[in-house]
């Protein structure tokens, strides 16, 4: 393991390396900690959004945030985490002030990562928005199984794209739009499409993947599998999508999370559970998930 430590979570004191705006709203903070456990795409950790040494929080939030990781390298017992937010409250405006050498205290990693398939040897990386760093994480995962993946990326407009994207698009790629430099230096081609048109294709993620799949219809049946995060709404219309095409599907579901340890109980999901008489149950998305099989997940209607 390289000096990795065999406990599966704790409570660690990092120090920001960086934290850089990158687009409209969203930014990427780089932490580095001593001794964090084994990790996996997926997982996520609980940040305290204020300053570990004042017990008023003055500033920030009292209540931790969670937060997936969008990247994990490891040198010897030292770890980097790539975490990344978007400003929406008194929490992650704390965060976007961070400067390097400044302490964060965070929890973890948590929850259940996503799933590698021995029968699948294709993935679609479907992500929106803030849903997009555990997916360019996955993508890592991937290339080093050996597996084929495509991403696609999506925002409402192109200035809350939290992805650095190439001006150029290739000719020599089919259903070719600006790179994201985030997923190619892993190999995997991306999608990139904005609700209003203003950077890739335009469109609603889900309506582009499909109409992709469309294109790749024997690709898509015979080895694929999709992995996606992002709004609900979104997810639940890929899940739909891979449902009628009998494609397997892993959601990485979002969900406020007052611990991330299953004490508050505040973060139930509702599942299909065949032992149960009414044929379904509650799950906790701090512990049982964030990962779930979407054919399992009963979406709000």
């Amino acid at each position: 393991m390289g000096g990795v430590p065999q406990a599966t979570k704790g409570m660690f004191l990092t120090r920001v390396l960086a934290n850089e705006p990158l687009c409209r709203d969203h930014w990427r903070l780089v932490i580095e900690v001593d001794g964090f456990p084994d990790a996996q795409p997926g997982q996520f950790v609980q940040v305290l959004c204020s300053d570990p040494d004042d017990d008023r929080h003055a500033g920030g939030a009292y209540i931790r945030r969670p937060f997936s990781m969008g990247g994990l390298r490891r040198q010897g017992d030292r770890c980097e985490i790539d975490i990344l937010h978007r400003v929406v409250g008194v929490g992650t405006r704390w965060l976007s002030r961070l400067q390097p050498g400044d302490s964060v205290s965070i929890i973890g990693p948590l929850g259940k990562p996503f799933q590698l398939f021995d029968d699948h040897s294709v993935a679609y990386l479907v992500g929106g928005g803030i849903g997009l760093p555990p997916l360019v994480w996955m993508a890592e995962s991937l290339k080093v199984a050996g597996k084929r993946a495509v991403a696609f990326c999506g925002a409402r407009t192109a200035d809350l794209m939290p992805l650095s994207c190439e001006a150029t698009v290739p000719s020599n790629v089919a259903d070719a739009t600006p790179v994201v430099r985030d997923f190619a230096q892993f190999d995997t081609p991306s999608i990139v499409c904005t609700d209003d048109g203003t950077l890739g294709v335009s469109g609603l993620i889900p309506d582009v993947f499909e109409r992709y799949l469309q294109r790749h219809a024997a690709d898509a049946a015979r080895s694929a599998v999709v992995y996606t995060c992002g709004p609900d709404p979104m997810m639940r219309a890929v899940a739909e999508i891979c449902q009628h095409r009998s494609i397997r599907c892993q959601v990485c579901l979002e969900r406020m999370m007052a611990c991330g340890m299953a004490t508050c109980q505040s973060c139930v999901v509702r599942v299909r559970d065949k032992k149960r008489d009414e044929g379904w149950g509650y799950r906790l998305c701090c512990t049982d998930g964030p990962v779930f099989d979407a054919a399992d997940v009963f979406w709000d209607s």
